[in-house]
């Protein structure tokens, strides 16, 4: 079986929620790829102590990483995979503060039972302090310091996901699941292009609407680009995770949900009825002597329906194709390579920069479009990740001609590591470059024929890429 890479949906999550909690943008663990589990030995501390620590008669006993109570291990395999597997180096004092920040943002502890608190280094023994002042248990403790670790030290795109939240990513990979059928995006506007994304809610940190799924509740109801989600059934969501707000919105179908969105700079409240939604992947026509493929998400058969297309198309005797991924989030780099593939017979797809090689992608040498079939990408701000890989690839070939506005701008690229509570982390490992050496992180890819044509769909669409190419 194939192993999926993911340039998982860092940019669009979509709000469709299944009833357990969290079914959002990563790769399914029935084909995790590289997302496998995690081994639970973290490095040990040098001089760590087990000895029991005190506050206000509370007993804390600190324990280092070579053999942690089950309890408490998932803060250790969190630790090793940042130390080992995260593409920038992070000092063990900023990730000890980043855990005690995650303490402190628990409401206080309920009782004075004794707690089990993991020092992967002797920086990390202040927390336990805090530990002894804010937890009820030590499983709240774990849950704390990871969570602290994953908000607080790392970049936007990587994330912690519980078990409930796990299980909804995994649903949106398999393309059906249960909620409004939004796609959103977390930005904090007031920053530069390149650091606008963020993982907490704030003043600044807002979840914008990107666009809806045709036939989804979201579109009935009127959902618009760049309206802002503030509040969920009447809670506002300042401080929340991107995650929380998303398993918020989801639910199961015949539900309802209560939004208050800013629009245009007033307030709106809408009830949306939650039901299933199908994600739909591809849809493709040939208008005269042009195909015309909208791919949707690069998911796990996508790159298998995207060639199905092409066949059928060029066995038509098409001589014009336009691809359009506007507000295509991305998705898998195997599926990226293959579809990059079908348009190149040799060369590089992609080189990934990690912290301690790089790699190169090659295409597959499976090509399949003539080169005499002129070939034209249609992308937006809502394109990103898998869909920048193949555009901009195909662009700097000269293969492609890209048509539209800036794409998102991700450059970087996730791997899902399961652990030992039941959840996983997924964890940016590396950046992307084209094999030109290219960089389009914050900036996006740059189109040939700037054009603003969001309004536009299949012929019409068609049309106007044409005519101004």
């Amino acid at each position: 079986m194939t192993t999926r890479y993911p340039l998982i949906f860092a940019t669009a999550l979509t709000l469709v929620l299944a009833a357990c909690n969290g079914d959002d943008a990563a790769p399914s663990t029935t084909e995790p790829g590289p997302a496998t589990s995690t081994a639970s030995e973290a490095p040990a501390t040098t001089s760590a102590p087990t000895t029991p620590n005190t506050a206000e008669e509370r007993f804390v006993e600190q324990v280092t990483c070579d053999e942690p109570p089950e309890i408490v291990e998932v803060v250790c395999e969190v630790y090793d995979l940042i130390k080992t597997q995260y593409v920038d180096e992070v000092d063990d004092a900023t990730l000890a503060n980043a855990a005690t920040l995650g303490l402190e943002a628990l409401d206080g502890a309920d009782g004075d039972q004794p707690l089990v608190c993991p020092v992967p280094t002797t920086e990390f023994a202040a927390a336990c302090q805090v530990a002894s002042a804010e937890a009820d248990d030590s499983e709240q403790v774990a849950r704390a310091m990871v969570d602290g670790l994953a908000l607080n030290a790392l970049d936007a795109n990587s994330v912690y996901l519980d078990a409930q939240a796990l299980l909804l990513v995994e649903e949106e990979q398999e393309g059906s699941i249960e909620g409004i059928g939004a796609l959103v995006s977390p930005e904090d506007r007031t920053k530069s292009e390149e650091d606008r994304q963020c993982s907490v809610i704030s003043e600044t940190c807002r979840i914008y609407i990107v666009s809806t799924i045709e036939g989804a509740p979201a579109e009935t109801v009127g959902l618009q680009r760049d309206d802002v989600i503030l509040a969920v059934d009447g809670q506002a969501i300042l401080g929340w995770s991107i995650d929380a707000v998303t398993a918020a919105v989801r639910g199961p179908a015949g539900s309802d949900v209560d939004l208050t969105l800013e629009r245009d700079g007033g307030t709106i409240e809408v009830t949306i009825t939650r039901q299933a939604v199908v994600i739909p992947i591809l849809e493709s026509e040939i208008y005269d002597e042009t195909g015309y493929i909208k791919l949707n998400v690069f998911t796990q058969n996508a790159d298998e329906q995207f060639k199905a297309a092409l066949v059928d198309m060029l066995a038509a005797d098409i001589d014009r194709l336009v691809v359009d991924l506007r507000n295509n989030p991305g998705g898998l780099l195997d599926t990226a390579i293959e579809i990059t593939s079908a348009f190149l017979e040799e060369g590089e797809v992609v080189v990934t920069q990690g912290p301690d090689e790089n790699t190169t992608y090659r295409v597959t040498g499976a090509s399949i479009v003539p080169e005499n079939v002129g070939v034209f990408f249609v992308v937006n701000k809502g394109s990103a990740s898998a869909s920048e890989v193949v555009s901009a690839t195909l662009q700097e070939r000269g293969r492609a001609t890209v048509v539209g506005e800036n794409t998102f701008g991700k450059n970087t690229v996730q791997q899902q590591f399961n652990l030992s509570d039941g959840g996983a982390l997924k964890l940016t490992i590396a950046r992307w470059l084209t094999p030109g050496g290219l960089d389009f992180g914050g900036v996006g890819v740059t189109p040939d024929v700037p054009l603003s044509i969001d309004d536009l769909e299949g012929e019409a669409l068609v049309e106007e890429v044409l005519a101004a190419t």
